[in-house]
């Protein structure tokens, strides 16, 4: 009963209609549709293991299999359906704090993109 409210508010929400709201969604939505296609064509052939972790005063500090990069994208996913669904409900209540949420998203979504590049280019 109550997922059924929340999922109603969030269906109805006049969030839909917020051009800030909507270009942040549209924009992390496309940035983590290209994260997906980008790690897939690159690591798709290998079946060696690939550096996962760099960090920048020891190097190379975590080896894995191909598919374990896609986390980074999944993470990103699940981090925009959560902060999405939190900014349309709170809307009406809020406009600051889903602002902050749905830029919030997309700042993640940028950010797991760069590590994503770095990633890419360690294992090059």
């Amino acid at each position: 009963m109550i997922l059924y409210k929340i999922q109603d508010s969030i269906l109805m929400s006049p969030a839909k209609r917020d051009k800030l709201v909507m270009t942040s969604l549209l924009f992390s939505v496309v940035i983590n549709t290209f994260l997906w296609i980008l790690l897939i064509f690159n690591f798709w052939q290998g079946s060696e293991y690939i550096v996962l972790s760099y960090n920048i005063y020891f190097g190379i500090s975590g080896f894995g299999l191909w598919y374990q990069v896609l986390l980074m994208p999944a993470m990103g996913l699940l981090f925009i359906i959560f902060n999405f669904a939190i900014a349309f409900y709170v809307y009406l209540k809020e406009k600051i704090i889903s602002y902050f949420l749905s830029f919030g998203a997309l700042l993640v979504n940028i950010i797991i993109f760069l590590a994503a590049l770095i990633i890419i280019n360690v294992n090059i």
